[in-house]
Order: structure tokens, then C-alpha cells, then sequence
């Protein structure tokens, strides 16, 4: 569901959704206070050869350290995936359920999107990466419908959803859809960057890096800005898109979301940043200008 819109929107192709989880992953890092390349393990990476990383960027901070993070988070509560069933809803191009795999080890997982995942372009990335000469046994993907996963009820023992959730229209049916799969004693891990009324929210940093220009500028002035200094032309009409359908939820609504769809919310930590405020958002809740993103667990 990464990438797509819920509720009759355009879904984009699988590249796209890499370039977007590129983006937002390595803002993300930076977000919270740490350099991709130099942040510290939570769990102990899979062994691989001394391979130079620049030449796939990309493919590492999706492979490593956004593992460790989601790893990191479960075992700071004594969870473990190690030979449990795992479901990720919205895993794009499937590197970081690789990732997952390699680290964590479970029995089972399942990444889900409305695009197929291209399992020949993934073990193309992880062999010229050192990692694998086959994808494992445990990984697979499935296509799922925008709002339903093809999974039957009680399914998997934890779910991970990464980055998805500022593009869903109807996030509380979503996550209803996440609990039904989820098994009585099951684990759901959340994170969601940049919450829409944030920094970055609108998804546009590469054109506006100082941020709020959601609150600057209208919609088309916006895309008129963007579209005349875009280098491509293509990528900058989709994430103009992005743009003009984000849900706009905030961390609150989220928060209240999830505890509909029957979870309980067991830890938090907030991602927040030092952000210069621009006159345009006097008087707007500090809350929402400055919780940038999320990282939750919900039982």
C-alpha cells in the first residue's frame, strides 16, 4: 500500500515507490539525528563482503538500517521476530524486507503492495551488493488490493508497516485490515515521515530543503515553482501528486486510529527536529509544526 492512494486513487510503478522510500528514508535518518551511513546497529548486520556502499546508497540504507530500526524498536520490549510470521503492508521494491529477513530471521515473511515487487531487479541489487546469490526461502511478496490484503484472518505474529500511512485516505480501514490478519497476541509496528503540517510534509524538499512550503504557497503556485525547475519533468509530476493527496493526518488522529482498530499502543518515540518557523504558520499548533514522524507499537 506504499505509494498508493486508498479509496480510488492512482497507485504509481514500483520505481517510484523506490524513489520515494529513498527520499523519505535518508531525511528521515537525518531527522532524527543520526547520518545513514554512521548509524549505530541495533542488531548485528548479516556478514557480507567489503563491497564499496556509494556505488548503492540506496540499497543500504534500506538493507541495514532500516531493519535495525524496526528490529532495534521490537527487542528494546523483548521481541523477537526470529522464526515468527511477518507481514510488511506497503514494502514497495522489497529491500528492506531483505533486509528483514537477513537480520531478523523469521520463519515467514510476507511483503504486500498494490505493485508487484520485482524479485528478478531485487536479487539483481542484493548479488551486486554481496549480500545473497538467491533470494531466501522465508522472503515473498503478494499484491494486495489498496484497501484488503490477501491474507486470511490471524495470519502473522507481527506487522510492519514503514512510511505508508501519510498516503492512505482511509487509514482507520487500513488498519482494521491490519488487525484481522494480525494473530490475538501479534505485534504492529508503525512508522509514518513527515507528518503532513511538519517540516517536510509536503514531500517536496528537494525543491523547497527549508521546508513549510505547504503554508507558503497554493497548490498551483506550487506546481508551477516545482515544474519550472525540475530537472525531470516526469518525477516532479508525481510528486506533486504526492503533494495535493497526502491525508494530512496528525500524529493525534493517528494515535486515535489505531486504538479503533482494536490495538493498544505500548511505546513511542516521536521524531521531531530544530526548524526555523516562517511568519505563514503563526498561530498554528506547535504540536503539529514540529512532530515530524513516528516510530509506535501497538499490541
Amino acid at each position: 500500500m506504499c505509494g498508493v492512494r486508498v479509496g480510488g486513487h492512482s497507485a504509481v510503478t514500483g520505481s517510484l515507490v523506490g524513489r520515494v522510500r529513498r527520499r523519505v528514508w535518508r531525511a528521515a535518518a537525518v531527522l532524527v539525528g543520526r547520518d545513514v551511513a554512521d548509524a549505530p546497529p541495533a542488531v548485528a548486520p548479516a556478514p557480507v563482503e567489503t563491497v564499496d556502499r556509494s556505488a548503492d546508497q540506496w540499497f543500504w540504507d534500506h538493507y541495514e538500517w532500516a531493519p535495525t530500526e524496526v528490529l532495534g524498536f521490537l527487542r528494546e520490549d523483548g521481541l523477537d521476530v526470529e522464526g515468527l510470521e511477518v507481514a510488511d503492508v506497503g514494502c514497495g521494491d522489497g529491500i528492506i524486507d531483505l533486509g528483514l529477513v537477513h537480520h531478523g530471521k523469521p520463519a515467514r515473511l510476507v511483503g504486500f503492495d498494490v505493485n508487484p515487487v520485482r524479485d528478478d531487479l531485487l536479487l539483481e541489487r542484493a548479488v551486486a551488493a554481496h549480500v545473497a546469490d538467491a533470494l531466501p526461502s522465508a522472503l515473498e511478496f503478494a499484491v494486495s488490493d489498496t484497501t484488503k490484503l490477501p491474507a486470511p484472518d490471524d495470519s502473522f505474529d507481527v506487522v510492519v508497516t514503514w512510511s505508508a500511512f501519510e498516503h492512505i485516505d482511509d487509514p482507520a480501514t487500513v488498519l482494521a485490515e491490519i488487525r484481522r490478519v494480525l494473530r490475538p497476541d501479534g505485534v504492529f509496528f508503525l512508522q509514518l515521515w513527515p507528518f503532513f503540517h511538519s517540516q517536510h510534509g509536503a514531500h517536496l524538499e528537494e525543491w523547497y530543503p527549508d521546508g513549510y512550503v505547504q503554508f507558503q504557497q497554493d497548490a498551483d503556485a506550487i506546481e508551477a515553482d516545482v515544474l519550472a525547475r525540475a530537472e525531470d519533468e516526469g518525477w516532479a509530476r508525481y510528486k506533486l501528486g504526492e503533494y495535493r493527496t497526502l491525508n494530512e493526518i496528525t500524529v493525534d488522529e493517528l494515535g486515535h486510529a489505531v486504538e479503533a482498530a482494536g490495538f493498544r499502543i505500548t511505546k513511542l518515540q516521536l521524531i521531531s527536529q530544530r526548524a526555523q518557523l516562517p511568519p505563514d504558520v503563526a498561530g498554528m499548533d506547535l504540536s503539529r509544526l514540529g512532530v515530524s514522524g513516528i516510530m509506535l507499537l501497538a499490541r
